[in-house]
């Protein structure tokens, strides 16, 4: 069986939002039991993780190692090196993901104990995004 739909989250804060309940009622609706959940994002100002829920500070040290990492060309992260360029947010997509695919089992988002599910939005000005959850499965 294939279960697909695509919904629009409500403009999020630059940084790192949990939607792994959002994510797990969908999959509950899909009356999926097992089976593959892929999710995509149309944006490339956002980006999708399946991180640590168990330490608010990693959310802060995941923006300050992608903030060394590709820093914005908006001049408001910290840069690699004092005597090098900016690295543009372009740069930034190219190494960050607008897709996750997990398992499912019984009905539920099969993650580790500690994981979650996050939508990293980029950009200091919010914008309404469609996520398509597409989920294979009997």
């Amino acid at each position: 069986m294939v279960f697909q739909d695509t919904i629009k989250l409500t403009p999020q804060e630059k940084g790192a939002t949990n939607i792994t309940e959002l994510i797990t009622n969908v999959i509950q609706d899909s009356k999926i039991s097992t089976g593959i959940c892929q999710l995509f994002v149309d944006n490339s100002h956002s980006i999708l993780l399946i991180n640590d829920t168990a330490d608010e500070n990693t959310k802060k040290k995941t923006a300050a190692f992608l903030a060394q990492l590709a820093p914005s060309s908006h001049g408001t992260c910290k840069t690699i090196e004092k005597n090098m360029d900016e690295i543009p947010e372009v740069t930034r997509v190219t190494l960050s993901q607008t897709s996750v695919s997990f398992p499912i089992n019984r009905g539920r988002p099969l993650l580790g104990t500690w994981q979650g599910i996050y939508l990293w939005e980029s950009t200091s000005q919010p914008e309404t995004r469609n996520l398509t959850i597409t989920i294979i499965g009997d």
